[in-house]
């Protein structure tokens, strides 16, 4: 598969997660219990955005990057929003040492596993494409190389043709000059 294919796949499976993850969160509402957090209406706009931010925005970028960005400034950035989502799940994860929630055991550990396979696949993809683009800058290099050689072999050709046509028809001439000379005597 390719590795652009899998870096999708493991981005669609991040959004999946955070789909989960609130819902595991917010599920306890639904039986009248409290839910794992409650924003004060001061930071409830803030948290919202973050929120938005790191669950919808960061990885459709990603993806974007992964399907679309050729150049290695887009690859390092793309490794770098690895980076970041891989450090928020793990960090999120030190948050069961105050206080454990066994709601997020089946959803917190696969996020960190999908965030530090999708890191790695990247660093190797932004390694790769490099080195494929070396070699494709080199076949280009070859190709013009190959194209210019025969482009000047055609040239050749084409005049040794131009002569060999010229010689032919002077030659022809010489002939009718010769034979009208020894008719006319």
């Amino acid at each position: 598969m390719n590795r652009q294919i899998e870096m999708v796949v493991l981005w669609t499976l991040v959004i999946m997660g955070f789909l989960a993850h609130t819902m595991a969160d917010v599920m306890p509402a639904f039986w009248g219990e409290q839910i794992v957090t409650m924003p004060t209406p001061a930071h409830s706009c803030e948290l919202i955005a973050m929120m938005l931010g790191v669950c919808y925005t960061l990885p459709v970028l990603a993806i974007f990057l992964a399907l679309w960005g050729k150049h290695k400034a887009w690859r390092i950035i793309h490794v770098l929003l690895t980076f970041i989502f891989t450090a928020l799940c793990l960090l999120h994860m030190l948050e069961w040492i105050d206080e454990f929630n066994p709601v997020q055991l089946t959803v917190m550990p696969l996020m960190g596993l999908i965030g530090l396979i999708l890191f790695v696949k990247s660093i190797k993809y932004a390694r790769e494409k490099r080195n494929t683009e070396v070699e494709e800058t080199e076949n280009d290099a070859d190709e013009n190389e190959d194209t210019d050689e025969n482009e000047a072999r055609e040239d050749a050709n084409e005049e040794q043709t131009n002569d060999n046509e010229a010689q032919a028809t002077h030659g022809e001439t010489k002939e009718s000059e010769a034979e009208e000379y020894t008719n006319t005597k």
